[in-house]
């Protein structure tokens, strides 16, 4: 009598008679068509969902290329050389940054968007390139811009409270007190005054991208100075800047808001911006966090990386995917303002 063999022992015997391994998972993530296969699902699957796992998956499938084509280059010529071509692949990177940053006349030509601050003019993961040229905004002259973050609030013209940063940043705290009831319910009976500039506020549409819902909320409908009332004007250039140490967007490094309008002061000759996102309901320079407390100043010329010359979709995802910090999805990207709808 035979006794039964184990198809899969003999499956195994005949792999070991014929000098091969059996695979194992790194045998089968070490085909780079396999990895390429993963990059497209998991991307597929993160923009369906939304989950920043997938997003962090497609950052190690990336890296994990990388050192893929490594290992094939050391096989096929040896470390040495492998060593020696990717020394100059990186330097001939190099001289392309360098050469854009000269043509462009900036120290970042290239550069891409974390945030849905300017949704929906520029999108999250958009990637972005600048140019250091003079930067398109209405300009104004004012005598000093000395403590312009703090703001005197104004309720139907009589002063009512002092607040650092702004109205609605001093109410995201005190939703319950009688003043912010007030001010949600009808912002546009209050105004604010930083230094010679005014800020005045309006009830917002906010559209829920998904549902087509829509919120009300405060939000800035004009600034004012010299007796002159700006809006938000869009022929006006997107600006890239970087917020000096120890102000509260500085913890998020590069950004990427609308030039609102130029100030010249008379007190230091300096020029400055006053920036604000699209998709924000304040200017940068009305943003205030009572627990850290800390604000932002008006943006100075010489802190601009530049403006945005033209914008790539998507394409700036991929440098967000290898910045596991950058891979969430921060808040506000599933919203914008309706009034942008009309235009």
């Amino acid at each position: 009598m035979t006794t039964p063999r184990n198809p899969r022992r003999s499956e195994a015997v005949a792999t070991h008679a014929a000098g091969k391994k059996p695979e194992t998972p790194l045998d089968f993530l070490s085909n780079q068509h396999v990895v390429y296969g993963l990059i497209v699902v998991c991307l597929l699957l993160y923009f369906v969902t939304g989950v920043w796992m997938f997003g962090l998956l497609i950052g190690l499938c990336i890296v994990w290329v990388v050192v893929l084509e490594f290992a094939q280059g050391t096989r096929e010529h040896g470390l040495k050389d492998e060593i020696k071509e990717t020394f100059i692949a990186l330097l001939l990177a190099l001289l392309v940054w360098f050469g854009a940053s000269f043509v462009l006349n900036t120290s970042s030509p290239l550069n891409a968007i974390v945030s849905c601050s300017m949704l929906p003019h520029i999108s999250r993961g958009d990637m972005v390139v600048l140019s250091g040229d003079r930067v398109q905004a209405q300009q104004e002259e004012v005598s000093s811009l000395a403590n312009i973050a703090r703001a005197q609030v104004y309720e139907n013209g009589v002063l009512a409270v002092n607040v650092n940063g702004s109205m609605y940043t001093y109410c995201a705290t005190r939703q319950g007190d009688a003043l912010c009831k007030r001010f949600i319910v009808s912002p546009d009976k209050f105004t604010e005054k930083h230094g010679e500039l005014t800020f005045a506020y309006e009830k917002c549409a906010i559209v829920m991208d998904k549902t087509g819902d829509k919120l009300y909320g405060p939000c800035v409908s004009y600034m004012e100075v010299n007796g002159n009332r700006y809006y938000t004007n869009l022929s006006n250039d997107v600006v890239v800047y970087q917020p000096v140490k120890g102000e509260y967007y500085s913890r998020v490094g590069d950004i990427i808001h609308r030039a609102y309008i130029r100030l010249q002061s008379k007190e230091d000759g300096k020029t400055y911006f006053l920036t604000k996102g699209d998709n924000n309901p304040i200017f940068d320079i009305q943003v205030y966090d009572e627990n850290l407390k800390e604000g932002n100043a008006p943006v100075e010329l010489s802190r601009s990386k530049g403006r945005i010359l033209v914008s790539v979709p998507f394409l700036g995802y991929f440098k967000l995917f290898i910045s596991p910090a950058a891979i969430p999805t921060p808040e506000g990207c599933d919203r914008h303002y309706a009034k942008w709808d009309k235009n």
